[in-house]
């Protein structure tokens, strides 16, 4: 079992081992097995995931001037501009930073962060008492300060052994690519950093790849790039690909569907109203939120008047999964959306009589960390 740390939002100072779930294939993409034209794919590609984190990769492939993602972006221009906007090309921040210096600087615990062996000034040459969160550190020779301000690089995914990797094999290219059945599958590279398990626990402590498998979109062959890297066309060299942003499916209105229930759009002062609310996941492939816990959202219904105004107070849903605060961070409780499942609920208020008649709304409002969407805006009329 290749054991890992992982370091969670809160509690930061828990750092123990954590086990990743083997990744098993998703179902086969159309064209798989194909290079270019139809002809049979050359010598596959290793798989890019099989060896631990960090990974190291050895040998600049030809073409390539650099390991760096600068070099990627004259030709494949769209997909690294959406990559540089996103969270993948960030590194860890100094929030992270200085709770893995206060654990002692264990070096695994931003691998998922920065999964490349180059990336890391000091590397574990083990462990003292064999504690993992209690590293012997060395020296990197191979330390790349440019790797270390990409994150999760280009390199990271397409390059092993002295080759570059893609989807397709192909030789028309400054540097030929060769197959790899793990990044066409869709899913299996994610798994590498969106799959955790904790030994002991109930379940996987970050179970976004699991959720998906279990999901009907997986039974449909729907896999994780099919919504966060949907193809699109390049204004680099190389021809269509899929887009590189990997949150770009996570718009909060792609994910959720709210469903509003009134007997009729007229709130009365001083009478009670019901309303109901449906919330649906109708665009999530796994759990809503997903990703560790400690994750939360929250879904508001408001009552307001033509200005804005909050008439009542607010009611609504809190999607969540809690633990216990202690390894083996045993689930208490977990209010989540799986995905395609849906939640019902009624909540009766009362206007009161000093309330202004005429326009309003009832709104439907979900929110993620930063991450904020109407969902629903229904119009009303107060009488």
């Amino acid at each position: 079992m290749l054991l890992r740390l992982l370091c969670f939002t809160a509690p930061l100072a828990s750092l123990l081992a954590c086990a990743r779930q083997p990744a098993v294939a998703a179902p086969s993409r159309t064209g798989d097995g194909v290079a270019e034209g139809g002809a049979p794919l050359p010598p596959q590609g290793a798989d890019p995931y099989a060896a631990p984190l960090p990974f190291v990769v050895q040998g600049l492939p030809d073409g390539l001037a650099s390991m760096s993602a600068q070099g990627c972006n004259a030709c494949h221009a769209t997909a690294h501009d959406t990559w540089r906007d996103s969270a993948h090309a960030r590194p860890p921040s100094e929030k992270l930073r200085a709770a893995v210096r206060a654990a002692g600087s264990p070096t695994a615990c931003v691998q998922c962060h920065l999964p490349l062996a180059a990336q890391h000034a000091e590397i574990a040459a083990g462990y003292i008492d064999g504690d993992l969160t209690r590293p012997r550190l060395q020296p990197n020779a191979g330390f790349d300060a440019t790797l270390l301000s990409e994150g999760v690089t280009c390199a990271a995914c397409h390059v092993r052994d002295g080759v570059v990797l893609g989807v397709k094999a192909t030789t028309a290219a400054p540097h030929p690519v060769v197959a790899s059945p793990a990044l066409a599958d869709g899913a299996t590279g994610c798994a590498t950093c969106h799959q955790l398990t904790w030994p002991g626990a109930d379940q996987p402590i970050y179970d976004t790849w699991g959720e998906w498998k279990a999901s009907a979109w997986a039974q449909a062959g729907v896999s994780c790039v099919d919504c966060h890297m949907p193809r699109e066309a390049s204004r680099g060299l190389a021809g269509a690909g899929g887009a590189h942003a990997h949150g770009g499916a996570t718009d909060l209105r792609r994910a959720l569907t709210a469903l509003v229930r009134m007997d009729a759009p007229v709130l009365r002062r001083g009478q009670p109203k019901e309303v109901g609310l449906t919330l649906q996941s109708t665009g999530a492939g796994h759990a809503f939120p997903t990703g560790i816990p400690w994750k939360i959202a929250t879904i508001d219904v408001r009552i307001l008047d033509g200005k804005g105004k909050e008439l009542v107070p607010r009611w609504g849903q809190t999607l969540a999964r809690t633990v216990t605060n202690a390894p083996p961070w045993t689930t208490t409780a977990d209010t989540r959306l799986p995905a395609g499942a849906q939640r019902s609920a009624t909540h009766t208020f009362t206007l009161g009589p000093k309330v202004a008649a005429g326009a309003a709304w009832v709104e439907v409002v979900a929110t993620r960390g930063s991450d904020t969407a109407t969902l629903v805006r229904v119009p009303v009329e107060v009488r």
